[in-house]
């Protein structure tokens, strides 16, 4: 393979990978993000809703957006690793009327995403989860996220575009949804 052959492949993996590089003097460099792909760093809210129950509280996700389509996320909220004070267990929903309350964890999430416009896309992300005290899995959690916004090193999510949902059995095709609603996040590209 020729030199010219090889900077030419180099060139075509790097953009279709979303990134291009645009070199300044000397070896100052600067990246240009063509679209979502790469690692983000989420906060996400849940809003309250007057005459539901109070939500979790505001927590921190990473998304990582891969070029082909698929999407890996954790966060600090449904994660065996973490621990929440204010609900004194790994993590804690309550659903519809206050009538479902979990010790639970989660797996990482798994999912994929799509582009849908110049500068939004939408994303589905699957976790596991299991019973804070026997570790047997007891469902999913899945979440759906419409109108997602990026432009450069933002990510913004709006309550009304999402979906989150606690799936209750191990089969997901007949688990028992409970939805919690959708939640307001913003988030920051990781470099």
């Amino acid at each position: 393979m020729t030199t010219k052959q090889l900077v030419t492949a180099v060139l075509i993996i790097a953009l279709s990978n979303g990134v291009t590089m645009t070199a300044k003097s000397g070896d100052d460099r600067r990246y240009h993000f063509a679209g979502p792909t790469g690692a983000w760093l989420v906060d996400v809210e849940f809003p309250t809703v007057p005459g539901a129950p109070p939500p979790p509280p505001p927590f921190k996700e990473t998304l990582t957006f891969h070029a082909l389509g698929t999407v890996s996320e954790s966060n600090t909220l449904l994660n065996e690793n973490s621990y929440n004070p204010a609900l004194g267990m790994g993590c804690g929903f309550t659903g519809p009327a206050g009538a479902l309350e979990l010790n639970c964890n989660g797996s990482e999430g798994t999912g994929t995403w799509r582009r849908t416009g110049r500068n939004t896309l939408s994303f589905v992300v699957l976790k596991l989860v299991f019973d804070g005290e026997t570790n047997a899995q007891v469902g999913y959690l899945r979440v759906r996220s419409d109108n997602v916004r990026f432009h450069r090193n933002r990510l913004v999510q709006d309550s009304g575009s999402s979906i989150t949902e606690l799936l209750i059995g191990t089969d997901i095709e007949t688990a028992i949804r409970v939805p919690f609603g959708g939640a307001d996040a913003v988030g920051r590209r990781i470099r």
